[in-house]
Parts: structure tokens; C-alpha cells; sequence
């Protein structure tokens, strides 16, 4: 058997020191591929997901109308209020909202009970309560969810009653009239 040549052994060692070296550095948990921190950074949904869960600032600005409605469900003994208004509201655009209020009559201490659909022009919604925190003029809700864009929304925003008008009164002693409110807080979506 013939010896190797110096020059092409020096050469076939420093391939394989070569070879070693980059295999050594390509396992390292820098590029590892397997790792989810690597792999949220490199996939878009898992970006995008991370900036929706952003608090945004939202801006809310309703009016409309008010009136007894028995064909409401859940108001148990309570006077059942449906109200329906239109506006605007920031991340939304224009505007409808239907809301059902539970109260033991207009002006009277006791349970109140407030849910609520808004709904955008595009047909997406965002459905909300009330927390139970009643102050004069105000109320405060949180966001339970809603549709399209707003599937899985969260937040919270209070609404300041600007008007409040009671317009007529039915014989049996029902209030119907208008409103007026304006408020904000924050919607994540």
C-alpha cells in the first residue's frame, strides 16, 4: 500500500476539523428550528395573534331611542327596556346597538342588568354587559365578545349619559323617549 502523500493529508484533516466545527454550530439552540420561539418568530399568525391581544383606545358615541318591551327574555320581574340607537365608535366605524335593560324602573335604586349587541356596517359584532358599577350618568360594560373581527374581543369602556329624555308615558305608566351617550375605554380584538 502506497503511504499519503503530507500536503493531501494536512488538507484531508482540515476538511474533517471543518466538517466538525459546522456541525457543532448548526445544533446550537440559537438556529434551532424546533424550538417555538423560533418558530412564532418566523410564522405570520403567530405575530398577528400576538398583536391583537393589544389593549386598543376606544372611542364610543351613541343616541337614539328607548321603550318598554315585555318580548325581552331575562328580565324576570324587572321593567324590560329594549334600546336601539346608532353612532360611532373607533375600530368600528359607523354603528347600530340594540341593548336590553333590566331595571326596576327608570329612576328607582335597584338591580340593573344591561347587555348589548353593537354592530358594525360590515355585519361584525361586538356583544357587552354591564358590570354592575352604576354611577349618576354613568355606566360601565365590558366587551364578552362578538363576530367576524371581533371574534373573541375583550375590554371594557364607559358610557356617559349627554341626554335622557323621557318623551311620552304609556296609560299603564311605561316611559318611552331618547338618549344621548359618549365614552370609551379599550377593545382588544
Amino acid at each position: 500500500m502506497k503511504p499519503i502523500s503530507q500536503p493531501f493529508s494536512k488538507t484531508l484533516l482540515g476538511i474533517a476539523i471543518l466538517a466538525v466545527f459546522l456541525f457543532s454550530f448548526s445544533c446550537s439552540p440559537e438556529t434551532d428550528m424546533n424550538s417555538l420561539e423560533n418558530l412564532e418568530s418566523v410564522d405570520a399568525s403567530a405575530k398577528k395573534e400576538k398583536e391583537n391581544e393589544k389593549e386598543r383606545p376606544w372611542k364610543i358615541k351613541t343616541a337614539g331611542t328607548f321603550g318598554v318591551d315585555f318580548t325581552l327574555p331575562g328580565c324576570g320581574p324587572l321593567l324590560p327596556l329594549k334600546i336601539e340607537g346608532s353612532g360611532t365608535a373607533s375600530h368600528v366605524g359607523n354603528l347600530d346597538v340594540v341593548l336590553t335593560w333590566c331595571t326596576p324602573g327608570i329612576g328607582l335604586p335597584g338591580n340593573f342588568i344591561i347587555d348589548g349587541v353593537i354592530t358594525a356596517a360590515n355585519g361584525d359584532e361586538i356583544w357587552f354587559e354591564s358590570t354592575g358599577e352604576f354611577r349618576p350618568f354613568e355606566i360601565d360594560y365590558i366587551v364578552t365578545g362578538g363576530s367576524g373581527r371581533f371574534e373573541e374581543a375583550k375590554g371594557a369602556f364607559t358610557l356617559t349619559q349627554t341626554d335622557f329624555e323621557i318623551i311620552a308615558v304609556s296609560p299603564e305608566g311605561f316611559p318611552s323617549g331618547t338618549y344621548a351617550n359618549e365614552g370609551g375605554g379599550y377593545i382588544v380584538y
